[in-house]
């Protein structure tokens, strides 16, 4: 009896370590064009980091920037933004004093998987931000509220974990199968010994 509900146990505790929540890395989508990418947002800006460090939120850093132009959201001379700490979390990387295009989806959090981006590396952005008009460029793409994430469920994720969960599951119930062999066999020569004395 004491067997079965360690197998019962093991294989609960198995399905919450190996579920696609607790395996999810950042996975991204790939990133569209630089207007694909000011329509899914709702706040894009070019500005220098001025500091970083810990928010509120455990795991998660404030980002301050001076702001230099905002193609997208409220014009303010400065902001805070917040991300992940860990880049496997879809933190962005950002430095201080570094100079950057920004995209945040949702006007708070940036995403390592948006197409946020030191200056120095965005000149498709730069160019496209150029044209004086992108009401109809903006109009054409719904804001999709992810920053680019990836489904954190998706199929081939919650697949892989269905497999990894039944696998475990069979090699334990193996185990088990075993072992309870092992011990009627075990009783069953006990038993004749016991019979023949």
């Amino acid at each position: 009896m004491g067997l079965r509900i360690l197998l019962l146990v093991s294989m609960i505790g198995l399905w919450f370590v190996v579920t696609p929540a607790s395996t999810y890395a950042c996975s991204c989508a790939p990133p569209g064009t630089p207007l694909e990418a000011l329509a899914e947002s709702e706040l894009v800006f070019r500005g220098t980091v001025t500091s970083i460090g810990p928010s509120d939120e455990p795991g998660v850093l404030r980002v301050d920037f001076n702001v230099a132009t905002v193609w997208r959201g409220a014009e303010v001379e400065t902001i805070s933004l917040t991300t992940q700490q860990d880049t496997a979390a879809c933190g962005y990387p950002f430095e201080e004093r570094v100079e950057y295009v920004v995209y945040s989806w949702n006007g708070v959090d940036v995403a390592r998987c948006s197409r946020t981006a030191p200056v120095e590396f965005a000149d498709e952005d730069l160019d496209a931000f150029a044209v004086p008009d992108q009401s109809i460029a903006l109009a054409s793409f719904p804001n999709s509220g992810n920053g680019g994430l990836a489904d954190v469920e998706s199929p081939p994720d919650r697949a892989a974990a269905i497999a990894v969960v039944v696998a475990t599951g069979a090699i334990l119930i193996g185990v088990a199968g075993a072992r309870m062999y092992v011990r009627r066999h075990d009783r069953v020569r006990n038993a004749a010994k016991v019979d023949r004395t």
